[in-house]
């Protein structure tokens, strides 16, 4: 909660966070959060998505991987006069849910250089929505014009292998693979 500026958010794994009507999300930024970078961490299996900020500044959520949430994969809460924050060079992995849940209206966001993948049976890449926005109309808001959506060819994501296998999108998009082998107790 509130500014901390340095604060680093880097290599860490969260999957299985549920709750009923409040507080299933991996990474939470609320009530003004600010100065914080969360970097090549990995989040999963969530019930009210991957990514939420409810309000707050200059905070960074790259290199992620942000799979499988339930009711929305990135959630934004709270229009703000400034720039809320910028995610960029992320992999979003969803098959329910919608990939924006809230409210996105303003535009003082950055979204770009990302990868989105929707696993649902007969989803299709010129259907994907932004908000209730096609991919054209959410570039054409400034959004996301560098990102892709694509398979990003995980390993095996069924069984939580998140490894990239050679050809990957985001791997030629420039998303660093995130090593888990050092996280949790020891």
């Amino acid at each position: 909660l509130g500014k901390q500026p340095g604060t680093r958010i880097v290599n860490n794994l969260w999957h299985d966070m549920a709750a009923t009507k409040y507080g299933g999300w991996g990474i939470y930024f609320d009530e003004g959060s600010s100065g914080i970078l969360a970097e090549s961490n990995v989040v999963y299996r969530t019930t009210h998505g991957g990514f939420h900020q409810h309000y707050g500044e200059t905070n960074i959520v790259r290199n992620n991987l942000f799979a499988f949430a339930r009711d929305q994969q990135l959630q934004r809460s709270r229009e703000e006069d400034h720039v809320s924050f910028s995610f960029s060079n992320n992999i979003v992995l969803f098959d329910q849910g919608v990939l924006l849940g809230s409210t996105w209206k303003n535009d003082k966001f950055i979204l770009d250089g990302n990868l989105y993948w929707d696993r649902r049976k007969g989803a299709k890449v010129e259907e994907m929505k932004f908000a209730g926005a096609t991919l054209e109309q959410w570039r054409a808001r400034g959004h996301d014009k560098n990102s892709l959506i694509a398979e990003p060819l995980f390993t095996s994501p069924q069984e939580n292998d998140y490894r990239l296998k050679p050809g990957s999108p985001a791997l030629e998009q420039g998303f660093r693979p995130i090593d888990l082998s050092r996280v949790g107790p020891r």
